[in-house]
């Protein structure tokens, strides 16, 4: 898969449900049962579309990241080292795996403890758009605008950063309005 092929705006796929069940399987035989995995992000969301990545939640104690990290190193995902601020709430990893529709297809894991911003925010986020289908639908399209803009950007700093610039407005509006429903 080349860069330009990770920016392009797919429509929901009822595998990825499955997808992420095997993947969860997986991990679960390798790193143990005491974690918690979620599926988040786009293929988490029935009728989203996106760029068709597998992401995946781990939520395990911060005394539990070095061993679960050389366990998915093992398993074949790679560290992305992110900003030292960053780190201090998540890790993150990635790997690409057989797929039937793309040949191969991009998994993303974040390994977070359960106090974490991340897991509350991430799982807040998924849980929002599946209980809303007109914000569903207002970032989805979103998304088709984020895709669209990046494919003539040349590098992959560029193509992340702008990605992410144009869904960051919507994603914080989403979760003020997550936080104020949740003090109430």
């Amino acid at each position: 898969m080349n860069l330009t092929d990770k920016y392009v705006f797919r429509p929901y796929n009822n595998d990825f449900p499955g997808l992420f069940n095997k993947e969860r399987e997986r991990l679960q035989s390798n790193l143990g049962t005491g974690l918690k995995i979620e599926h988040i992000g786009s293929t988490s969301v029935p009728g989203l579309g996106g760029k068709g990545v597998i992401d995946i939640l781990l939520i395990a104690p911060k005394t539990d990241w070095r061993d679960i990290s050389l366990k998915l190193e093992s398993l074949g995902y790679e560290y992305k080292k992110k900003e030292i601020d960053r780190e201090k709430e998540k890790l993150f990893f990635m790997t690409h795996l057989p797929d039937r529709e793309l040949g191969d297809r991009i998994y993303h894991v974040h390994l977070s403890y359960p106090e974490s911003p991340e897991v509350r925010n991430s799982i807040g986020f998924r849980d929002f758009l599946r209980s809303n289908p007109d914000k569903l639908r207002e970032y989805e399209e979103i998304k088709k605008s984020a895709a669209k803009a990046v494919q003539n950007l040349k590098t992959k700093d560029e193509m992340r950063d702008t990605y992410g610039k144009i869904k960051k407005e919507f994603i914080e509006k989403v979760m003020n309005i997550e936080k104020v429903v949740s003090e109430i």
